[in-house]
């Protein structure tokens, strides 16, 4: 290393610990590929060191550099190991850390200096329009690049090279780089032959993908049958009467046949799970219908059925490694992505003789209808045994003897009171309670020595239990989504949250709104206990798989979460909106099973005034209105969903 730097230029340590502009020079120790942004520019993402950047470094000790410009032959191509000079780089904060960025604007020039391939001079690769560089910057970055070299020579040789009087192996050189290089294994895998608690890497088609938080939900096949998968049953237009999702039929034909299902049949289909930056590539660059590498997916069992999914993590030593990659005209003689694209063509085409004797089997009989095959018919006469047994049992409970003043109990009540199979909560395995249970809670209740009892105002608990949606806040669902400043997100108070508008600077969206919940089942007398679930951030992103907007902007989203909210309430906005009684159930409002969580918040009529007290004593003071209650104990008990998601398959 060189004792001192070129003139007006600084160590990529004191440029990483200081904001502003700076002039570094410094080795390449980590790197993504050339990528569109979410913009219109190109990035290049790279992390540099002026020390300790041998094999083995921690690089997230480095500065970071984010280089965008609209015209990707503007940016620096670099590699790990390559030494690049950038002049009058800023370092601000980006996403939390400090970092280098180069906006489109910014006048950033760069030099790459790279190892020889031979011998001769160093010649670096400058941006267009940049000056000569001084003699002490070459100087310097030579020294880097000598540096580099240096420790990569030292790494690689052997340990019997490097210790000083070891016996000569009677093998040839070639025999021993064989026996000190280990071959990397090939975890390449078929989802056929995945199990749990492994490591795959997998050539895909993409059938689905959908954004949550900063993650994204990949559902991928090649076209192989493994029996612990998600069974995406083969079900015709008949077989689905009333449509997969869509019961009550509010939603139109054409939001239908894009909901539906477009993958192959049965256990073929992996869902992946994606975190930064393997998420941030995919949104960026993943289509569905397109054919993808991953590398190293942790396969496990899902905690709530057992069935295999895929996640890839953040590289911990890596951490922007992205094993994504799209498999495009260059990996076409790749005999993996030719095997998947045969299985492909072979199964649509299967799939299309199928369909096409269906169609044989189906032409007019000779009263002018359709006939129906052998399947049909036997479909035919189990449901027509159906409806006898529910006629049955209709006049079975007609005929019931109630006793004077007691209501008829409905026949279709099993039916009806049977839970959304669309809406999943987490952990099944927890039993179920009712809001008549969960209110009167007795854990609350606290019995000290000395005959001393008192009710605890709230416990920090969760619950499983089946409810059914009665009314929800705000009442124009254009207002679940508010706007909000993360940065001041912590300070902002109730009171001046007004001041935030759609047009307030570095402002984003969240969901935020109220359900009024029951029972799902009111046996006749009993009182109709209500709570209401607050549903808001990442929980309300669980249920409804969508992104906050501005849904008085965007109609599309609006459209979405309207569909959403069908299918968790039924009709309830449409009664609501015609000033119909929303406390009385509706013909289409199905319960549904929620994960429901208890806490506490200070109660309206406690008022903070300070902690300092007249007898020195550091503790909270607070003011009691004259609404107190005396039973409150300054907190209010209050309920919200989680855990809770609205399935479209």
């Amino acid at each position: 290393m060189p004792a001192a730097f070129p003139p007006r230029f600084v160590s990529v340590d004191t440029g990483k610990r200081s904001q502003g502009f700076h002039n570094l020079i410094g080795v390449v120790v980590d790197c993504l590929p050339i990528s569109r942004s979410a913009g219109s520019s190109f990035v290049t993402t790279f992390t540099i060191k002026d020390t300790d950047f041998g094999p083995g470094n921690e690089t997230w000790k480095g500065l970071k550099i984010k280089y965008f410009n609209d015209g990707e032959h503007r940016l620096p191509v670099v590699k790990v190991n390559d030494v690049i000079l950038l002049r009058r780089l800023r370092v601000r904060q980006f996403h939390g850390s400090l970092t280098g960025v180069v906006g489109n604007t910014d006048n950033v020039s760069w030099a790459v200096f790279r190892q020889p391939d031979g011998p001769g001079s160093l010649m670096p690769v400058c941006s267009p329009g940049s000056k000569a560089l001084s003699v002490e910057e070459q100087t310097y970055a030579n020294t880097l690049v000598e540096s580099v070299i240096h420790y990569m020579s030292t790494t690689s040789a052997t340990p019997s090279t490097r210790k000083k009087g070891h016996a000569e192996s009677s093998s040839t050189p070639s025999e021993s780089r064989r026996q000190v290089i280990a071959k990397p294994k090939d975890k390449f895998s078929l989802i056929k032959d995945l199990s749990a608690r492994t490591f795959a890497d997998l050539a895909v088609h993409v059938v689905k993908m959908f954004y949550q938080d900063d993650r994204v939900h990949l559902y991928v096949t090649d076209y192989t049958v493994n029996k612990s998968l998600f069974d995406y049953g083969d079900k015709s237009d008949e077989e689905n009467e009333g449509g997969t999702d869509d019961t009550f039929g509010f939603l139109t034909r054409p939001t239908r046949e894009k909901r539906a299902w477009q993958g192959p049949r049965g256990r073929m289909t992996l869902q992946v799970t994606l975190w930064d930056p393997h998420s941030y590539y995919a949104r960026e660059n993943v289509t569905e219908d397109g054919y993808i590498l991953l590398r190293n997916v942790h396969i496990k069992a899902d905690k709530m059925n057992g069935l295999l999914e895929g996640v890839m993590h953040t590289d911990k030593k890596y951490p922007e490694k992205v094993d994504v990659r799209l498999l495009e005209d260059d990996h076409q003689d790749d005999p993996r992505v030719v095997e998947l694209k045969t299985r492909k063509r072979e199964y649509w085409r299967q799939n299309r003789t199928n369909k096409r004797k269906l169609a044989e089997d189906f032409g007019d009989g000779d009263d002018g209808k359709p006939k129906k095959n052998s399947k049909q018919r036997r479909k035919e006469l189990h449901r027509q045994k159906k409806q006898q047994e529910q006629r049955k049992q209709q006049q079975q409970n007609k005929s019931l003897q109630r006793e004077e003043g007691q209501s008829e109990i409905p026949s279709t009540m099993n039916k009806s009171n049977r839970p959304n199979p669309y809406i999943q909560a987490k952990d099944p395995a927890r039993g179920c309670r009712k809001i008549s249970e969960i209110l009167p809670n007795e854990s609350h209740n606290i019995s000290l020595p000395d005959n001393i009892q008192y009710r605890l105002p709230f416990q920090c608990v969760k619950y499983r239990s089946t409810v059914r949606v009665v009314d929800y806040f705000p009442p124009n669902i254009a207002d679940f989504s508010v706007p909000y400043i993360p940065e001041y997100s912590s300070v902002y108070s109730s009171d001046n949250e007004d001041d935030i508008t759609p047009e307030t600077p570095g402002v984003r969206w969240e969901w935020r709104f109220c359900l009024l919940v029951e029972d799902a089942q009111i046996l006749p007398g009993q009182p109709r206990e209500q709570i209401k679930l607050f549903v808001s951030g990442s929980d309300a992103e669980f249920l409804l798989k969508l992104d906050a907007v501005n849904l008085r902007k965007n109609k599309e989203a609006f459209i979405r979460l309207q569909e959403k909210l069908c299918i968790l309430w039924g009709d309830l906005e449409e009664r609501k909106s015609q000033g119909m009684d929303t406390q009385q159930k509706g013909p289409s409002q199905l319960p549904f099973t929620c994960c429901i969580k208890e806490w506490g918040v200070r109660c309206a009529c406690r008022t903070d005034v300070g902690s300092y007290h007249n007898d020195g004593s550091d503790r909270e003071c607070a003011v009691v209105g004259p609404e107190h209650n005396r039973e409150c104990l300054g907190w209010e008990r209050r309920f919200a969903l989680f855990g809770t998601t609205i399935n479209e398959e």
